[in-house]
């Protein structure tokens, strides 16, 4: 019999070819999804316009290309090593597609939470003496009750409704404060009945009142009210945007007092941003009562109260608010991983949980990098400040200033859901979700940077009748006029797309 050879080179084709159609289907699977994932994504951002339009149509082209040209050599002849780098290389694109629908995804859902839908919650409290015997409701049948004259009446009308069905009582309104708690104090009445955010009021002005004081029971009032409405193209338009901080725990959505008062201007042409601050215990004219309160007191009223009380004082129509809950500085700060800042002074201050000892945040004075719990100690601390309440906003601009310019760095990428999250249930603005992104998107079409100019308002200690408090007199900051021209000749400046004059 005759030995047959098998020729080397013959048997290397055979098993090069067979290499060669190894896993056609696996491809051709792998390319189909790839495919249809670039579409989702391509088609999310398309839906939700999330880019302009120059670049959504060069982006298109390039995607489309590198989809079909990475798709036609994925299922070519290719030697195996070089598919397997574009293999990689597909999916760290894939991956990076799908980092883009959770981030995009995430983005839309928070602008659409924090769309302020006109619910207000107030929240309203049985207050009786700590000496008293009672603990309940029910305890206070047939007992008399006094509540004061500046509470909301149509509000205050349904407490009541709520009460009568429990229990049989009388009522009494009393126009002063220092009545009220005198009537209360001496047992003309058992009980008394008060918005819950006033306690922070009484416990600043009557500390030694207000630790009589004990709730026994609550009552939420909701309501609905209609949201402001600007019709600013805010890409082109200049535009004000009120920023009310509330120094409590619990809803955005609760009245509360404003302890944060700043105004944003932004020209979106000029990119000129005019940032005012106006101290919390500023002399104002509440713009719906027509009495004189603190700036701080028309919180309890409402955002849009605030709102209008700024627009009397300086003149200018203020389009947007944002309220923020200022204890989310905390988490706002911390998921940015710090901030920079200069504090002014050495200090300390109670902890977010207003916590004394060793609980306090000390901050020695220079540039440093703050944490969330430095950042809210720096932002709430006034009175070791010779300016205080004044030097307090300076210092919450700067920190504004701060996280604007972290939260708009490239860094803020892996930290950027975080941010949400800190952020969630915690922001309510009227600002509708297509102007931001349209906002969002006029930004991207930008390179340079924006120009903050910061102004405070200022005034002079003194003493006053506050509206809120039933006309007893505290302390109050009368404004100085000067600063408040200077802070309307700013915004008109700004407004004119003018150089804006701070002296």
């Amino acid at each position: 019999m005759e030995k047959v050879e098998l020729n080397d080179s013959s048997e290397k084709r055979e098993v090069k070819k067979k290499k060669n159609k190894r896993h056609p289907l696996f491809y051709k699977i792998f390319s189909f999804i790839f495919i249809v994932l670039t579409v989702v994504a391509f088609s999310f951002a398309i839906y939700n316009d999330i880019f302009p339009l120059n670049i959504l149509l060069i982006s298109g082209f390039f995607i489309v290309f590198i989809v079909l040209f990475i798709t036609f050599l994925l299922n070519s002849r290719l030697r195996i090593w070089l598919k397997r780098v574009l293999l990689l290389f597909t999916i760290l694109i894939m991956i990076l597609e799908v980092i883009f629908l959770q981030y995009g995804a995430n983005t839309i859902e928070f602008i659409k939470n924090i769309n302020d839908n006109g619910k207000r919650i107030d929240e309203y409290g049985i207050y009786v003496l700590k000496s008293s015997k009672y603990n309940s409701l029910k305890d206070l049948s047939e007992k008399s009750f006094g509540y004061l004259a500046a509470e909301d009446e149509n509000k205050i009308g349904q407490v009541l409704d709520k009460m009568d069905k429990e229990i049989d009582f009388s009522y009494h309104k009393v126009d002063e404060q220092n009545e009220l708690l005198s009537k209360f104090k001496n047992g003309t009445y058992d009980a008394i009945i008060m918005q819950i955010s006033r306690e922070d009021i009484l416990k600043e002005e009557d500390n030694d009142a207000y630790n009589q004081l004990k709730k026994i029971e609550s009552f939420k009032i909701e309501t609905t009210v209609k949201t402001i409405k600007s019709n600013k193209d805010i890409t082109k338009d200049t535009f004000f945007m009120y920023i009310s901080g509330i120094d409590t725990s619990g809803s955005v959505q609760n009245k509360a007092r404003s302890d944060v008062n700043l105004i944003i201007g932004v020209n979106p042409r000029t990119k000129n941003i005019l940032m005012v601050s106006t101290p919390r215990d500023y002399y104002v004219r509440l713009h719906s009562k027509g009495q004189m309160d603190k700036l701080t007191h028309s919180g309890i009223y409402g955002v849009e109260e605030s709102l209008h009380t700024l627009e009397d004082l300086y003149d200018e129509k203020i389009d947007y608010y944002a309220r923020v809950n200022f204890t989310s500085f905390v988490s706002i700060v911390n998921s940015l991983n710090g901030i920079e800042v200069d504090v002014p002074k050495n200090f300390c201050e109670q902890n977010s949980k207003r916590e004394f000892g060793d609980k306090l945040i000390c901050l020695q004075k220079g540039k440093q990098k703050l944490n969330g719990e430095q950042a809210l100690a720096l932002a709430r601390h006034r009175h070791t400040f010779a300016a205080g309440d004044r030097a307090r906003g300076e210092n919450q601009m700067m920190i504004l200033e701060a996280i604007i310019n972290k939260a708009m760095s490239p860094s803020i990428i892996t930290k950027y859901n975080s941010l949400l999250n800190s952020l969630d249930k915690k922001v309510s603005t009227n600002m509708t979700s297509d102007e931001m992104i349209k906002f969002i998107k006029k930004q991207m079409n930008r390179t340079s940077g924006w120009k903050f100019t910061k102004l405070s308002a200022n005034g002079t200690d003194s003493r006053g009748a506050c509206y809120s408090s039933g006309s007893a007199i505290a302390y109050v900051m009368a404004p100085e006029e000067s600063t408040v021209t200077t802070i309307k000749n700013a915004m008109n400046s700004l407004v004119a797309g003018e150089d804006i004059v701070t002296g």
